[in-house]
């Protein structure tokens, strides 16, 4: 499994979403079918996996914890919601 970095097929949503939005710092990525999408807001960070196709996978979900949140995995903090 690995992330494929895309930030930048999507950088005019990002520039808009930048300029509108308290992030300073965002990142998309494809894990397979699954789109990542990672923002840096002043004082945490934030981590989006969605799949339009099926439900995203607990591999899916470490994997990416342990790509991104480096070392502060212990103190993620994990919200799952099953969008229709």
């Amino acid at each position: 499994m690995f992330m494929t970095d895309v930030t930048s097929s999507y950088s005019h949503s990002i520039a808009t979403e930048l300029r509108t939005s308290p992030a300073h710092f965002i990142k998309i990525y494809t894990l397979g079918n699954s789109k990542v999408v990672h923002k840096r807001k002043f004082g945490h960070d934030e981590v989006i996996i969605s799949n339009k196709l099926r439900p995203i996978t607990a591999k899916e979900i470490e994997f990416v914890k342990q790509e991104l949140a480096q070392n502060a995995i212990s103190e993620v903090e994990l919200s799952n919601t099953n969008a229709s």
